[in-house]
C-alpha cells in the first residue's frame, strides 16, 4: 500500500525528487536512507517535534556553527556481529571507534550552544569512551592491530626482526661464497619462505629442500639447510602473531557486544540529527521555512512559494492562501500557463509538511490532513482496460467515497477527457459534494460553467495564472480572485494554423456559446485588462518610489559632502584662528615687556593685533552694549581707554592718549570717564587737558623757552598718571639737550631718564620714566 502511495507522490508532484536533494546533505547512509523513505503519514506530535527540531538546527547553523560528523558511519551490521560473539575486523572496530568519537563531537558542539531539543538528543548519547580508548589504544587508524598492542605482541615482533635480520645476514654470506653456483646472485620468497635459485647440475649441493623447477627446467629454487630453521622460526612467529592479533580483535569485539544497545542507540541519534541538520541546510540554502502545523480550521497559506526544483534565479515566487471558510482554491488559465506547476507546488509543499520537511517559502500555515489525495496526470492503464476518462473517473469515486473534513485533495482538469458539457457537469457536481464534505480541494479546469460554479460559490476561491496576451507567453504569477481565459486561439495562431480555421472556429464559437458564457468571457477580459492598468500604475509606482529613494540617496550623499567640507573648512579656520591668537599673545606680551617704548611703537602693535582680527573669523558683535559718539570706553585687548569721536558700522575710532585708532566695536566696552585732578605750581596756572601727547617736541625752541614748555609738559603728564614720555630735543649744539636732562634731574615728578634707542631717535630724544 504504501508503495502504490510512494509511486503516486512521485508521479503527482516530484516528492522524491524534492527528498532527494534534502538527501545530498546527509553525511552517512542512514540519515540518507531515512530521508529517501520519508512519507507523508505522520501523527501530528510528530511533525510538529521534527518542525522544532529542524527550526533549532536552522537557527543554529545561521549563527555559523558547524557540526562535524566525519567519521559518523553505519555500525549496524557490526554491533549485530558482535553481539552474535562474532569476531570483528580490526578495520570494523576502528570503524566503531570512529563513530563513537564523531558522536563525542557532536556531542561537544552541541553542548555549548543554545539549542534545547538538540542538546538533549545529543546529551542523551553514551559515548562508551573506555571502549574508543581500548580500541584506539591496540588498532590503528589505517584498520591494522599495531604492533605493540600487546607485551607479547611487541616481544613477538622485535624477535621477528631479529631472526628476519639473523636470515639476511645468512642469505648475503650465501649468495657471496656460492655466486657461481647460481643462476640469479639474489634470493627470492617461496611461500613466505627465503630460498635461491641454482643451476639444474648443482641442486643437490647444498641441502635443504627443493620448491619447484623454472619452466625451462635449467634452474631450481632450493631453501638450503642452512636457511630452514630461520625459516620454519619466521613463520612460527607469524602464526603466533596472528592467534594474538585474532585474540586481541576477539576480546575487542566481545567489549563492542556489551556496549552494543548504547551503540545502536547513538546510531539512530545520530540518524535524527543528522536529519535535521540536512534540512536545516536544505532551507537555509533555499530561502525556506519550517511550516506551522494547526488543526482549528482550514486555512492554508503559502508566502512567496517557490517550487525547490526550479531553477532559483529564474523561479517565480507565489503567495497561495486559502481563509478558513474556503475549501476550494479552483486555477484556470491557458494550457502552458503553469496551472500544473501551481497545482504540483502546492500538493508537494503539504506532502512535505507531513512528512516533517521545512518548505522553499518564507511562512507556511498548513492544516493537519489525515489523509492526502492526488488525481494528476495521465492515469489510463492499456492492462486493466481503462482510458484517461475511465482512471479518472475510477480514481475520484474511490476519493469520494473515503474523504473527509480532515482530507486534502488535489485534482487537475476534473471532468477532462469526455464531452465538454457532460465533463463540466461532472466536475461541478463532484466538487459541490467535496465542499459539502469540507474537504481542501486545489483543482485546475478550462471550463466556463465550472468557473462560473467558483464565481458564485463563497467556498471557493476562484484564482488564475497570469498570461501576457501580446507575447503569448505565461508570466507564471498567481493571481487569486480572478479568472482566467483559455487563449486558445491565441495560441493556435501563434503555431501559424491557418486564418481561415481560426476565423471558421472562432465563429462556431460565437454561435454555440451562450449568454452566461460570453458574459464570463467578457468579464475575464474585463478583469485581464484592470491588472494590466493596475500592473502599469504599480510599475509608475515603483519607479517612482525608486526616483525619490535615489533623489534622498543623493541629498543624504550632497549633504553628507557639505557637512564634511564645512567641517573641514571650520578646522582650516579653527587653526588659522589659533594660530592668529598666539601671533596677538605674543604681541601683547611683547607690549607688556617693554613698558619704555614710544607711543606710535604702542601704536603699531595695536594695529598689528588689529590686522590679525581683520583675516580672522568674524566674531560676534557684543548686542549686549550699544555706542555713540562721545561715550568713554576701555580697550579690551591693552590696557588703554579713551573716547569714542566717530562710528561706522561695527567699528569705532577712539581718541586714547591724542592717538586716534580704528578698533573693532567688540573690542571695546564702556567705563566711567575718570576724574583729572588739578595740580598747582608756583610758576605755571593751572590748566587741564583732555588730550595728553606721550612726545614732546622741543626742536627749534631756545633753552628757557624750550625748559618753560617742558616744565609744564610734565606737570599735565602728571595730572594724567602718564608713566613714560618721550622728549624729542634733537642733536644740535647739545646745549638744550644738556639743559634739559639738568632740569631733569632736579625735577620731583622724574623718576629716571635716558637716551632713546636707535629706532627712537637715538641722542635726539630722551625717554623720561615719572613717578
Amino acid at each position: 500500500m504504501f508503495n502504490n502511495f510512494s509511486q503516486q507522490l512521485n508521479k503527482s508532484i516530484d516528492f522524491h525528487s524534492v527528498l532527494s536533494s534534502v538527501a545530498q546533505y546527509a553525511s552517512f547512509s542512514c540519515s540518507k536512507q531515512q530521508i529517501l523513505d520519508a512519507l507523508p503519514n505522520l501523527p501530528l506530535l510528530e511533525i510538529q517535534r521534527q518542525g522544532k527540531l529542524t527550526q533549532e538546527a536552522i537557527d543554529f547553523l545561521q549563527t555559523g556553527a558547524i557540526v562535524n560528523m566525519a567519521g559518523c558511519t553505519d555500525v549496524s551490521m557490526m554491533t549485530k556481529k558482535a553481539s552474535k560473539r562474532i569476531t570483528l575486523s580490526p578495520k570494523e572496530l576502528i570503524d566503531v571507534a570512529s563513530f563513537l568519537v564523531a558522536c563525542r563531537q557532536v556531542q561537544n558542539s552541541l553542548r555549548s550552544s543554545e539549542t534545547v531539543e538538540l542538546k538533549d538528543l545529543a546529551e542523551s548519547m553514551n559515548v562508551c569512551p573506555n571502549l574508543i580508548n581500548q580500541i584506539h589504544s591496540q588498532i590503528d587508524l589505517t584498520g591494522s592491530v599495531k604492533d605493540d598492542a600487546t607485551a607479547f605482541l611487541r616481544n613477538k615482533n622485535n624477535e621477528l626482526m631479529d631472526v628476519r635480520s639473523n636470515l639476511q645476514k645468512k642469505s648475503r654470506a650465501f649468495l657471496k661464497k656460492h655466486g657461481n653456483q647460481l643462476m640469479e646472485n639474489m634470493t627470492t620468497s617461496i611461500s613466505g619462505r627465503i630460498s635461491v635459485l641454482v643451476k639444474a647440475s648443482e641442486k643437490n649441493s647444498f641441502g635443504g629442500m627443493v620448491h619447484g623447477s623454472s619452466q625451462s627446467g635449467l634452474a631450481y629454487y632450493i631453501e638450503p639447510g642452512e636457511f630452514v630453521e630461520d625459516n620454519n622460526r619466521i613463520q612460527m612467529i607469524q602464526v603466533e602473531i596472528e592467534e594474538e592479533k585474532h585474540r586481541i580483535c576477539k576480546e575487542l569485539s566481545s567489549k563492542v557486544g556489551q556496549n552494543a544497545f548504547h551503540i545502536d542507540s547513538n546510531l539512530q541519534t545520530m540518524t535524527i540529527l543528522d536529519i535535521c541538520f540536512c534540512k536545516g541546510k536544505w532551507a537555509i540554502d533555499f530561502d525556506g521555512c519550517v511550516p506551522m502545523v494547526h488543526t482549528k480550521d482550514n486555512a492554508l497559506l503559502f508566502e512567496n512559494a517557490r517550487h525547490p526544483l526550479l531553477k532559483k534565479e529564474t523561479v517565480v515566487a507565489n503567495t497561495y492562501n486559502l481563509k478558513a471558510n474556503q475549501y476550494c482554491l479552483m486555477i484556470s488559465g491557458p494550457n502552458m500557463g503553469g496551472k500544473s506547476v501551481t497545482l504540483k507546488t502546492i500538493g508537494l509543499f503539504v506532502a512535505l509538511t507531513h512528512a516533517g520537511f521545512p518548505l522553499s517559502c518564507h511562512r507556511a500555515h498548513v492544516p493537519y490532513y489525515k489523509s492526502l489525495y492526488f488525481d494528476i496526470g495521465d492515469n489510463q492503464s492499456i492492462e486493466n482496460n481503462l482510458s484517461t476518462f475511465s482512471s479518472h473517473i475510477s480514481n475520484l469515486s474511490r476519493i469520494c467515497a473515503e474523504c473527509d473534513e480532515n482530507s486534502f485533495i488535489l485534482l487537475d482538469e476534473v471532468g477532462n477527457g469526455t464531452d465538454p458539457l457532460e465533463g463540466a457537469s461532472l466536475a461541478t457536481a463532484i466538487l459541490e459534494f467535496l465542499i459539502k464534505k469540507k474537504c481542501t480541494i486545489v483543482t485546475s479546469t478550462h471550463y466556463n460553467q465550472v468557473k462560473a460554479f467558483g464565481k458564485a460559490n463563497p467556498h471557493v476561491l476562484v484564482s488564475s495564472v497570469e498570461f501576457n496576451s501580446e507575447t503569448l507567453k505565461p508570466t507564471y504569477r498567481y493571481i487569486p480572485g480572478v479568472s482566467g481565459a483559455s487563449y486558445a486561439f491565441n495560441i493556435a495562431s501563434q503555431y501559424n494554423l491557418d486564418p481561415w480555421i481560426l476565423e471558421q472556429a472562432n465563429a462556431y464559437k460565437e454561435e454555440n456559446i451562450q449568454q452566461h458564457e460570453r458574459e464570463l468571457e467578457r468579464l475575464e477580459k474585463l478583469q485581464e485588462e484592470v491588472l494590466q492598468e493596475k500592473d502599469r500604475f504599480q510599475k509608475l509606482i515603483q519607479e517612482a518610489h525608486r526616483i525619490q529613494k535615489e533623489a534622498m540617496e543623493t541629498k543624504a550623499k550632497w549633504e553628507k559632502k557639505k557637512e564634511e567640507l564645512d567641517s573641514a573648512y571650520q578646522q582650516e579656520l579653527n587653526e588659522m584662528l589659533d594660530a592668529k591668537k598666539e601671533e596677538a599673545q605674543q604681541i601683547l606680551a611683547d607690549l607688556r615687556k617693554q613698558q619704555t617704548e614710544q607711543m606710535h611703537k604702542q601704536i603699531e602693535k595695536v594695529h598689528a593685533i588689529n590686522e590679525l582680527y581683520e583675516h580672522s573669523e568674524e566674531e560676534e558683535v557684543n548686542d549686549k552694549e550699544t555706542f555713540k559718539v562721545g561715550d568713554y570706553v576701555r580697550v579690551k585687548n591693552l590696557n588703554s581707554h579713551g573716547e569714542i569721536v566717530d562710528l561706522r558700522k561695527n567699528q569705532a575710532v577712539v581718541n586714547v592718549n591724542g592717538m586716534k585708532m580704528k578698533l573693532k566695536i567688540n573690542q571695546l566696552t564702556k567705563m566711567i570717564r575718570p576724574k583729572v585732578e588739578k595740580v598747582n605750581t608756583k610758576a605755571h596756572v593751572d590748566r587741564t587737558f583732555k588730550r595728553f601727547p606721550l612726545e614732546l617736541n622741543l626742536i627749534g625752541m631756545r633753552v628757557e623757552e624750550g625748559l618753560n614748555t617742558l616744565d609744564h609738559y610734565l606737570d599735565q603728564a602728571v595730572a594724567n598718571r602718564i608713566k613714560q614720555v618721550r622728549i624729542v630735543h634733537g642733536m644740535g649744539t647739545g646745549a638744550l639737550r644738556s639743559a634739559i636732562w639738568k632740569d631733569l634731574d632736579k625735577h620731583p615728578a622724574v623718576k629716571g631718564k635716558s637716551s632713546a634707542g636707535p629706532n627712537e631717535g637715538g641722542l635726539g630724544a630722551t625717554i623720561v620714566v615719572l613717578k
